[in-house]
């Protein structure tokens, strides 16, 4: 053997031991650089995206939607008809992130300027991440269209989100929903309103939603939704109106109804439209399906529904009672037989998986179904017509209002 071999036999296996060591330890460090956790805090895409309104919606688009981080992001966007896939000659919007709950950042942009009735397609992105492809389309002056009711969710996010998705694969033409309220259980539960906003990002991130408060309603809801700016001074997106269309819609917070900010505010809401369709929403029925004993309908026909009728609203959207009702019309709280009388008619939704079963027999109720359900409400003109289907699209009803034989109410006394 010769001299110093064995010093080298014991050098060797520490040098490769070393080696080893920097290898595994650098193999590591590129594992996690390239991990689905390390690369998520760095490119996770855009997501829970929501389309409402907070302007004109035949010339502008709010977007509302979540990052799990705050990195600067924007919209880009243009004509589908220019679109020839990609968005090299789109418009940008730029938006900062401010934060909404634990993990999330909340992004909102207000595309003003547009085209009326054009469809476009935008995408949101961030330096390292993109949304997918996405469209929306501006409303026209239109004297026919389709638009969604649906009650409470509050539970069942998973099945009503797939019920949401087969309504509108069924009714493409529908351009905007309206939500009565009660979206999730607990209003400021963050893994509650991430389930419900993952079942309503697939639809209304393309068709605009508008939303009222329910009950179980609260922090988030505020937080999150952008909405019209346009209700009472300190009571704004609480309350609030838009037009689309021939139809005018005005949206209250029933858990506030007594108000006299919010009375004189309807009043003059109602009084400066000359849409020949109004519709109103909120959350606790005026005429309820069954007595609960809270006395929060007696206080909502006392205070809001004499300023209704004075300015003729045709169909008041509401849930809370978990079910599928549909009154007769309704005037100074007498039943209308003839058909060429005004009366208002009440509708309740129930959207989400818990239900009710009613059975208080109220004579004014026309039509009762319980379960999840959702309707849809198509204007043709002086012709409306709502189709209520149950969850698994079994038809309720189909109900129409023919506004050319109707008169106006004899007394229109002013609402106090």
């Amino acid at each position: 053997m010769k001299p110093g071999w064995e010093h080298i036999k014991r050098i060797i296996p520490a040098a490769l031991s070393t080696v080893c060591l920097a290898l595994l330890l650098l193999a590591v460090s590129f594992s996690w650089f390239f991990s689905p956790v390390a690369f998520a805090k760095e490119s996770a895409r855009p997501g829970q995206i929501i389309l409402t309104w907070t302007g004109d919606p035949a010339t502008s688009q709010t977007i509302t939607w979540l990052m799990p981080n705050n990195p600067p992001a924007w919209v880009q966007y243009l004509k589908a008809d220019e679109f020839d896939g990609n968005f090299a000659h789109a418009q940008r919007m730029n938006a900062g992130g401010a934060a909404f709950d634990s993990a999330h950042y909340r992004y909102t942009v207000n595309i003003s300027g547009l085209t009326p009735d054009t469809k476009y397609v935008y995408r949101i992105r961030s330096k390292r991440a993109r949304s997918e492809l996405l469209s929306f389309t501006t409303a026209g002056d239109a004297q026919e269209f389709s638009f969604l009711y649906m009650g409470d969710v509050q539970s069942g996010y998973a099945g009503w989100g797939s019920m949401l998705d087969s309504v509108y694969q069924t009714y493409p033409q529908i351009k905007f929903s309206l939500l009565g309220g009660d979206l999730t259980n607990n209003g400021d539960d963050e893994t509650e309103w991430g389930q419900f906003l993952d079942a309503a990002t697939g639809v209304f991130s393309r068709v605009p939603v508008m939303p009222a408060m329910g009950n179980h309603d609260g922090y988030m809801y505020l937080k999150f939704f952008a909405l019209p700016d346009n209700g009472p001074e300190g009571l704004k997106q609480e309350f609030y109106s838009f037009d689309y269309g021939n139809a005018h819609f005005v949206v209250l917070n029933s858990n506030n109804n007594t108000d006299e900010r919010v009375k004189q505010w309807l009043r003059e809401d109602l009084q400066g439209t000359t849409k020949s369709w109004k519709f109103a929403m909120f959350h606790h029925p005026a005429y309820p399906a069954f007595e609960d004993y809270k006395t929060i309908d007696e206080s909502i026909r006392e205070n809001w529904v004499p300023i209704l009728e004075q300015n003729e609203v045709d169909i008041v959207f509401s849930g809370h009672q978990h079910e599928y009702m549909r009154t007769h019309p309704i005037f100074q709280g007498e039943v209308r037989t003839d058909p060429a009388a005004y009366g208002i008619v009440y509708v309740m939704g129930n959207a989400g998986s818990k239900t009710y079963t009613g059975g208080s027999g109220f004579p004014y109720i026309a039509r009762e179904q319980y379960g999840s359900n959702y309707q849809v409400i198509s204007i043709d003109g002086d012709v409306l017509t709502l189709t209520a289907k149950d969850a698994t699209g079994e038809l309720i009803e189909n109900y129409t209002i023919n506004k050319s034989v109707i008169a106006a109410p004899a007394d229109t006394a002013v609402a106090r």
